[in-house]
């Protein structure tokens, strides 16, 4: 039998069982100590999540045990760059930080952390506020938890008030997770994150002054004051002062500051 006589009788084969199953004339035979075919369970397990309520459940507790690692991951806001790297910083005190290092006006330039475990924009910064932290509680600032908040960076020039609004409020998510995980009694807020909560006005009122800040449902102190790349700015301008009565006057604001902050910080006493 050549290879074409068996093609052709193989494929009459085919059209004889399509006819008889289309006509569900074909038998099932089996020896008499074979299972029943219909007797069969053929378990299998769904490599798919089973719901999309599943699916972010999974995804808020990954991005819940990776805050600290690399950019945060969230899909809260539309319009987002790019998450903050190293959004939250793990602390040993119960009071958190908030502060902002994205930029959040036309004039100021777009910024990447690029050390580990950095939390301000620059070295200074953090020289200044650990200072600050110190001649207050005699920790260094590193005992705090910090958090970026909003947690994302946006078009800067883009971006109106209402969106910053918008942000800030389901940001609020975060900060609580934060807060009941760790067991945070109290939150300064600082600089930016202040004027973006607050309002640039508001945010002057509130210096000093602790409210209850709601986050959806619970309430917690929150303290309001500037950020300490402030104390480095006066600190540049004194070194570019042109005259004794400007350094005279750079040194006094830049001495005032220092001093509002340790009285500031030293109403969260309480809390520790």
């Amino acid at each position: 039998m050549n290879q074409k006589t068996i093609l052709e009788t193989f494929s009459d084969i085919l059209k004889e069982t399509k006819f008889l199953i289309q006509n569900q004339s074909v038998s099932v035979f089996r020896f008499q100590n074979e299972k029943d075919p219909n007797d069969y369970v053929f378990p299998w397990k769904s490599k798919v999540p089973e719901s999309l309520e599943i699916q972010k459940k999974q995804q808020k507790e990954s991005q819940r045990k990776n805050r600290e690692l690399i950019n945060f991951s969230c899909t809260l806001c539309q319009g987002k760059l790019s998450g903050v790297r190293q959004f939250l910083h793990k602390g040993r005190k119960p009071i958190l930080v908030l502060h902002y290092s994205g930029a959040t006006t036309a004039k100021e330039k777009p910024f990447t952390k690029t050390r580990p475990n950095q939390i301000f924009k620059d070295k200074l910064t953090e020289v200044s506020w650990d200072g600050i932290v110190k001649k207050v509680f005699g920790f260094s600032y590193e005992e705090f938890y910090y958090e970026e908040y909003p947690a994302c960076t946006f078009s800067h020039t883009d971006s109106k008030d209402s969106d910053w609004n918008t942000r800030l409020e389901n940001c609020k998510v975060h900060v609580k997770e934060t807060v009941e995980e760790f067991g945070i009694k109290g939150i300064v807020i600082l600089g930016s994150s202040a004027r973006l909560l607050f309002g640039a006005e508001k945010a002057k009122d509130q210096l000093g002054k602790v409210v209850e800040w709601e986050l959806g449902g619970i309430k917690i102190p929150l303290l309001t004051t500037r950020s300490p790349e402030a104390l480095v700015f006066l600190g540049e301008k004194a070194k570019k002062a042109d005259s004794e009565t400007n350094l005279f006057q750079y040194g006094k604001e830049k001495q005032d500051l220092e001093d509002s902050f340790v009285s500031h910080l030293s109403i969260l006493k309480p809390y520790l």
